[in-house]
């Protein structure tokens, strides 16, 4: 059976704290891509311009192109769907974990749920396998690496 090193599960970890901003960052991105910074026109009146016109096309194309959101939009959809597989306590932890206004590292965690340092440190690493399964990093249990779910 494939192991999360210590390096991919702090990785993992990462991304589920860069989830919570992720809305934000794709509605920045976003924005910064269909108003993009030009130079006013100098020439007021004159002449045409020789490209056809068609602006959500345009659009549509740019935000397509753009790497890091295209990047934002498959992290926010992994870290959804690793999400709706977690069990109700899983999802208690995760709200604990990333979710709350104060800071709790996974020992504060397991105190306020009442788990041992070796018992919330299981529960963290199935919960960030779920990441790994959805991020396509590991097999998933009936053998496949595709990281997209079929709907």
């Amino acid at each position: 059976m494939e192991e999360l090193s210590k390096k991919k599960l702090a990785a993992l970890d990462e991304l589920f704290e860069d989830f919570q901003t992720v809305n934000h960052q794709i509605a920045e991105k976003t924005y910064e891509i269909d108003h993009p910074w030009t130079q006013s026109d100098q020439n007021i009146g004159g002449g045409r311009s020789s490209a056809i016109s068609r602006p959500q096309e345009a659009i549509l194309q740019r935000r397509e192109s753009n790497k890091r959101l295209q990047y934002l939009i498959s992290l926010r959809d992994d870290c959804n769907r690793a999400i709706d597989r977690f069990d109700e306590e899983q999802r208690q932890i995760f709200d604990l974990r990333y979710c709350s206004s104060n800071y709790y590292d996974w020992d504060t965690v397991g105190d306020l749920i009442g788990y041992a340092h070796s018992q919330i440190y299981r529960k963290r690493y199935a919960m960030l396998w779920l990441l790994a399964e959805e991020r396509g990093m590991v097999s998933r249990k009936d053998g496949t690496r595709n990281a997209v779910s079929p709907r």
